[in-house]
């Protein structure tokens, strides 16, 4: 008996749901199988004993304690790295944060110069496909595991007030030769801060404060530092009392030093 138009029909539904079911089922396999390894620190990696990570963009927050940032410095960097690291277009997931702090201390260890990463994560997915994943576990765990610690981190850094002394040119050395920083993927540093250079190999405060007085000193060359491939982004603070140091002549010091470190200053965002 030849089959009715309705049995047909039937068929091809049957025959589409079928056919959706097995696409379906791929779909959800494929993801399973090519699921990367991932670390406690939201990271990839390249082996199950999470010792190795695999290559991903990094970012690099440098935090300034020299001297204590006022209420209106703190909230313009909370909210400005909160908001860059939560940009897709500008922070990719599973790409890479580590926040340092600096200071005299960093550089009083008998054993040689100190600089660990107080917060050291990688940025997962902050929501999920509804489809296959459960999407508010995902967002769930976004916060909770990357934007609340990295938050908290950042706030505590940014209330540290050390003192005395500003080896701004030192630690930018130490950054940029850092094993600290894995190779490959873009590199971004983020560096809150005065700018104003205070130690007694060179300082801003004195006469001689130029970047030809710097290049003219043996110093230039103790501190030389490597961000070819760098893109650099200053949150600029400005203290009152410093106003007028903190002038043309100030940034030239610091585009032409970023400049010859090989490094690309994307924004300076100035705060008073």
């Amino acid at each position: 008996m030849p089959l009715s138009s309705l049995d047909r029909r039937g068929i091809w539904i049957l025959s589409g749901i079928g056919g959706f079911a097995v696409v379906l089922l791929a779909t959800v396999i494929g993801v399973t199988w090519s699921r990367p390894i991932i670390g406690a620190d939201n990271c990839v990696y390249r082996d199950k004993r999470f010792l190795s990570r695999a290559p991903t963009d990094q970012t690099v927050i440098l935090v300034d304690q020299s001297e204590a940032l006022t209420e209106t410095h703190r909230r313009f960097a909370l909210n400005f790295i909160k908001d860059y690291v939560a940009d897709d277009s500008k922070f990719a997931v599973r790409s890479r944060i580590a926040l340092f702090t600096f200071s005299k201390a960093t550089f009083e260890s008998r054993s040689g110069p100190h600089l660990r990463p107080s917060s050291d994560l990688c940025r997962p997915p902050s929501h999920g496909n509804d489809l296959y994943e459960n999407s508010r576990k995902i967002t769930k765990d976004f916060y909770q595991r990357f934007l609340v610690p990295v938050t908290a981190t950042l706030e505590e850094s940014l209330t540290t007030e050390v003192g005395e002394q500003s080896p701004i040119l030192e630690t930018l050395q130490l950054i940029s030769r850092s094993q600290e920083i894995d190779d490959g993927g873009r590199k971004t540093l983020i560096v809150v801060s005065d700018m104003l250079q205070n130690t007694p190999a060179f300082n801003h405060y004195g006469a001689r404060r130029s970047y030809e007085d710097f290049r003219r000193s043996g110093f230039a060359t103790d501190v030389k530092a490597d961000f070819r491939d760098w893109n650099i982004i200053v949150i600029y603070l400005r203290r009152y009392h410093d106003r007028q140091l903190q002038q043309a002549p100030h940034l030239d010091f610091w585009q032409r030093y970023f400049h010859e470190a090989g490094g690309k200053i994307t924004r300076w965002a100035g705060v008073d």
